[in-house]
């Protein structure tokens, strides 16, 4: 039984590391990678080996809870982080009914994801154009945050709208 339960966490743990190892283009525009917060998010960045990063982590149980309680070690909840978050959240929530409105070009879940990207009412129409125009570049990759960031990126891209909505970076 001894051997069976070795196997398996040896499995678990080199799937882990697998996994952890190629680097994910969602998580390009964060501070840290899969691996988390802590000395390997500076070390390895976030599109760098994650395994690396989450040994860097891990080597210590010290450095990941230090940076977590000390706000350092790209741990730090800044406005800019928190944004994100909001962000995520409210696209992993609401990406089936976002895609519908974004290829109308309107609708509730268009608003509110504008609203979440911090688009004014008032520049709501070219917005929206814009991601409607888009749609297809938008939803060309799999996953929510990978259509969060290629919506944050085409609104970047136009030169009248790179401005206009103040979370986008």
């Amino acid at each position: 039984m001894n051997r069976l339960a070795f196997a398996v966490n040896a499995s678990v743990i080199i799937f882990s590391l697998a996994w952890l190892s190629f680097p994910h283009p969602a998580y390009a525009k964060r501070l840290y990678g899969r691996a988390g917060c802590g000395l390997g998010s500076i070390l390895f960045k976030p599109s760098g080996n994650q395994s690396s990063a989450w040994t860097s982590n891990s080597s210590s149980t010290e450095t990941q809870l230090f940076g977590i309680t000390s706000g350092t070690s790209n741990c730090i909840p800044t406005n800019r982080t928190i944004k994100a978050v909001a962000q995520e959240q409210f696209i992993t929530t609401n990406l089936a009914m976002l895609a519908k409105d974004m290829a109308r070009g309107e609708g509730e879940t268009l608003v509110a994801f504008t609203n979440v990207l911090g688009c004014p009412n008032q520049d709501f129409p070219a917005v929206a154009a814009q991601l409607k125009g888009s749609y297809s570049e938008i939803f060309a990759a799999p996953g929510a945050l990978a259509v969060l960031d290629a919506s944050k990126d085409h609104l970047l891209d136009d030169p009248a709208l790179a401005h206009v909505c103040a979370y986008l970076l």
